[in-house]
């Protein structure tokens, strides 16, 4: 089943976001694993946009680039 996940407030928007995730990787996040082994369907921008509450589209504002793009050069 899945939940929706409040993100923190985006440090370059300022505006908070929501992620849909899994409730059992959700659960397993909440005991305590790191968010890219609890989340292991989400992609890398959406990890990150629950790590630091930046969402996609603001990593590329900040960047220039996709979070992807990053881990693949």
């Amino acid at each position: 089943m899945m939940t929706v996940f409040a993100t923190r407030r985006c440090p370059v928007c300022f505006k908070t976001g929501t992620v849909t995730v899994d409730e059992n990787e959700l659960f397993t996040y909440l005991r305590g694993e790191y968010v890219a082994t609890a989340f292991k369907s989400l992609t890398v921008p959406l990890r990150e946009q629950i790590i630091s509450g930046v969402h996609p589209a603001c990593w590329q504002e900040m960047f220039g680039q996709d979070r992807e793009e990053i881990y693949n050069d």
